[in-house]
């Protein structure tokens, strides 16, 4: 235990880290700095150094950690605004990062630190892969001036993306974890198993995460375990993930926490796959409702219920979306484009020194 407290500064300012970045940037300087995901271990604190040896910052926002410890805005079930105003006491308050006092109080202790110090400040750029995020990290007090889009991209040329057969399956490939919204996804299931709606359709959950077995315990409440598989963690690329990403007909993403733009929907459309999204966070950008998928409301199983129904009773839908689909995430997440797009991030920041 004293162990990990000792630990603890560090994960707000890695003096280590600092000091090497230092001596490197002494005898290299680069033309930009693209930063991500260096929290707890490199720390924002490394920004003032960039700074000092004249080096512009380009920020990618994977989640929402810059403005609030709590990255995913999510707690006891819910959406999590603890940080608004930076009220980062209410992090702790409220228990809001993994339902402890102790990492919440970190991750109070975070907030404090990082704006104490003005780390943030610091990024020339920050990319953002959807507008929402975009909107939410202004409503948050970054400068919207200060803010890109830049949609994440997709390498087509590392897939098989023939037309696939498909077959009648509902497909979620991701994490197992309460913000996924699976429940939702096995109540709609239930509940077109009930109508007698599902003929010889199936769900295929495929992936791993904390909530597994407590997941496997609801399909059995639900009475589901017929139509609804687990079928366990699929490494991008193996057997089993080509099997399903291929042979779904449609892709669900039940979310219920402000899902950024996972790659996973975007693997899903360039295998000619509709997609069914819920409304909140940036996943609803990256389809045409009606077109390529569609939108239900998060947490109202009758809702998806009914949008997954629509494919059932109308299988036309899964090619004309399909095609849809796959036409869409070209257009948004081709390399070129994306490369394109960095590249005049990249000199905006370079002539603004």
């Amino acid at each position: 235990m004293w162990q990990k407290i000792r630990l603890v500064p560090r994960t707000l300012y890695n003096p280590d880290a600092v000091a090497q970045l230092d001596r490197l940037l002494n005898d290299y300087t680069p033309d930009v700095a693209h930063v991500h995901n260096i929290y707890h271990y490199l720390t924002p604190a490394i920004f003032p150094v960039l700074k000092k040896h004249g080096v512009p910052i380009v920020f990618k926002l994977s989640d929402y950690h810059a403005v609030c410890p709590n990255y995913a805005l999510f707690a006891h079930g819910e959406i999590d605004h603890s940080c608004e105003k930076g009220h980062y006491y209410k992090l702790l308050c409220n228990k809001s990062i993994g339902n402890s006092w102790s990492e919440s109080f970190v991750g109070m202790m975070e907030g404090y630190v990082n704006a104490w110090k003005k780390y943030y400040d610091c990024v020339d750029l920050f990319v953002a892969p959807s507008d929402f995020m975009k909107e939410l990290c202004v409503s948050y007090g970054i400068p919207r001036e200060k803010i890109v889009v830049l949609r994440n991209v997709l390498n087509f040329d590392a897939y098989d993306l023939s037309v696939p057969v498909k077959e009648n399956i509902f497909l979620y490939m991701g994490r197992i974890a309460e913000e996924k919204g699976l429940t939702t996804l096995v109540d709609a299931m239930h509940a077109l198993k009930d109508d007698h709606a599902l003929d010889n359709w199936r769900c295929v959950i495929a992936g791993k995460g904390p909530q597994e077995k407590a997941l496997q315990r609801y399909i059995v409440d639900r009475d589901v375990q017929d139509v609804v598989r687990l079928a366990g963690f699929c490494p991008k690329g193996g057997d089993a993930w080509k099997k399903w990403m291929r042979s779904a007909s449609v892709a669900v993403l039940p979310s219920v926490w402000y899902d950024n733009s996972p790659i996973a929907i975007s693997e899903s459309m360039a295998f000619h796959t509709p997609v069914i999204v819920s409304d909140r966070g940036g996943t609803k950008e990256m389809i045409e409702d009606g077109t390529s998928g569609f939108v239900f409301r998060a947490t109202d199983s009758a809702d998806l219920a009914q949008k997954m129904r629509r494919f059932i009773d109308n299988d036309t839908l899964i090619d004309t979306m399909g095609a849809h689909a796959r036409e869409r995430v070209m257009q948004l997440n081709n390399t070129q484009k994306y490369y394109e797009t960095l590249m005049e991030i990249y000199g905006s920041v370079i002539s603004n020194q």
